[in-house]
């Protein structure tokens, strides 16, 4: 059985993260700009170099654990995000093919502040989890195999 790491992740200190939410959030509200949230598990240490390589200098990437990373992909739709998540679980599976990865992925379209992305995103990766998606990028809209 996988252990589930969301109770270590309220557990876990997101001021890191908290900035980034912040003015990703700022500009949304403000410029209309939405952006797109992706969370990264495995229960092994995960390598950053696929991760880093992968992303736009204007999206953001936080090792929030060794084993847990968080992307921002700035100004993005729905469609962009999740192709953009895709491009990086590509990436880490040519390198690290043989490593099980737990993704949660959301957007800003439905979600009004930052408390509702996050618990969702949360959620998310633990459904992920639970239901052993591994390599597979779980969204609220339908939590569906992605390839």
């Amino acid at each position: 059985m996988i252990a589930c790491p969301i109770e270590d992740l309220f557990l876990l200190n997101l001021k890191k993260a908290s900035h980034v939410y912040e003015d990703y959030f700022y500009r949304h509200q403000r410029y209309g700009l939405s952006f797109s949230i992706a969370l990264f598990y495995s229960n092994d240490i995960l390598d950053e170099g696929p991760f880093t390589n992968s992303i736009r200098k204007s999206d953001k990437f936080l090792a929030l654990k060794e084993n847990l990373f968080c992307l921002f992909f700035d100004i993005t739709s729905v469609q962009e995000g999740f192709k953009a998540c895709q491009n990086v679980l590509a990436s880490y599976e040519a390198k690290h093919y043989s490593q099980k990865l737990y993704i949660a992925y959301l957007n800003t379209t439905s979600h009004s502040n930052q408390e509702s992305m996050q618990s969702s995103l949360l959620s998310l990766l633990n459904y992920a989890i639970k239901e052993n998606k591994s390599n597979q990028i779980t969204d609220e809209y339908n939590e569906l195999e992605h390839l």
